[in-house]
């Protein structure tokens, strides 16, 4: 099975050098959503600093499998 790779770039970029055996491209994807929410329960206020932050997945020859990007706008009054 191949293994995929999550990094994550919020300012700095942080490379997953262990990546995660899984099944498919699809199955990759469907992980990336996630560790993404799991890292966005975690972020808490800083989340909120407007700065936008991405989860780039790769195969294990680098290939790009998908890219989500976030970013949070406060618009309301502290």
């Amino acid at each position: 099975m191949p293994r995929y790779f999550f990094h994550i770039c919020d300012g700095e970029e942080v490379l997953d050098d262990v990546g995660t055996v899984l099944a498919s491209r699809e199955e990759a994807r469907a992980h990336a959503i996630v560790v993404a929410g799991e890292l966005l329960r975690d972020a808490g206020r800083k989340f909120w600093s407007g700065t936008e932050w991405r989860l780039r997945v790769t195969d294990e020859t680098g290939t790009r499998v998908c890219t989500l990007r976030f970013l949070a706008e406060n618009h309301g009054a502290d």
